[in-house]
């Protein structure tokens, strides 16, 4: 089975919760852009919608070209310039496959026009040359953002989201990651039941529309 095939059925049948940014990903702080492998715990980000928050925590997840050509279904997104609408993003960006993006309403079918939606990346991916599976990647390392709450944040001019701790995403992250949210967060819980939970609607398996004006 090829390469472009292997990535094919996995698309249909992926659950997988990998998440995470690149390396290269611009962020927005005070101090201009800065990329996310270089955040720190206590940085300031500007976010969408509540201004500048604290970094809790950067963690990370290494998969290597081996890995990945066994489990195509992990490989990352590439989105080219202006993919989404111009400046989303303003240049490349990497992405894990279940990394959510906020997509505007207008390029989704069933959505009003002004109705963001969060919807992974996996899910408008190989719609055209702009957005596709790196089928021949090197090793890759995800980055995860994790703020006191879930956060949408511009990568690259593209709102992206922050890392939200659900006992489904941390089904991907190693054991010394999940012990270090329950420090970070103690008053949730074990399963993080109490996390708060996103602002804007979560799809899934969405009717993509790839082309604008």
């Amino acid at each position: 089975m090829t390469m472009a095939a292997k990535i094919t059925k996995a698309k249909k049948v992926s659950k997988t919760g990998v998440s995470g940014l690149c390396a290269g990903a611009n962020l927005r702080t005070p101090c201009g852009p800065r990329r996310v492998e270089f955040l720190r715990p206590g940085d300031l980000v500007v976010t969408r919608d509540n201004g500048l928050q604290p970094v809790r925590m950067v963690w990370t997840r290494t998969l290597t070209a081996t890995e990945i050509a066994a489990d195509p279904s992990l490989a990352p997104i590439v989105l080219r310039t202006r993919a989404i609408g111009p400046m989303m993003p303003q240049r490349d960006i990497s992405v894990a496959p279940a990394h959510r993006l906020l997509i505007p309403g207008w390029r989704l079918e069933d959505e009003a026009d002004n109705e963001a939606c969060l919807v992974p990346a996996r899910d408008i991916s190989d719609l055209n040359d702009s957005i596709f599976v790196d089928r021949a990647p090197d090793e890759v390392v995800y980055y995860n953002v994790v703020f006191d709450e879930h956060q949408v944040l511009c990568a690259n001019g593209l709102p992206v989201e922050s890392f939200s701790p659900t006992t489904e995403s941390l089904k991907e992250a190693p054991r010394a990651v999940r012990d270090d949210l329950k420090k970070l967060f103690p008053e949730l819980g074990p399963k993080f039941k109490d996390y708060p939970a996103p602002r804007y609607k979560m799809r899934e398996r969405v009717s993509y529309i790839p082309d604008y004006a």
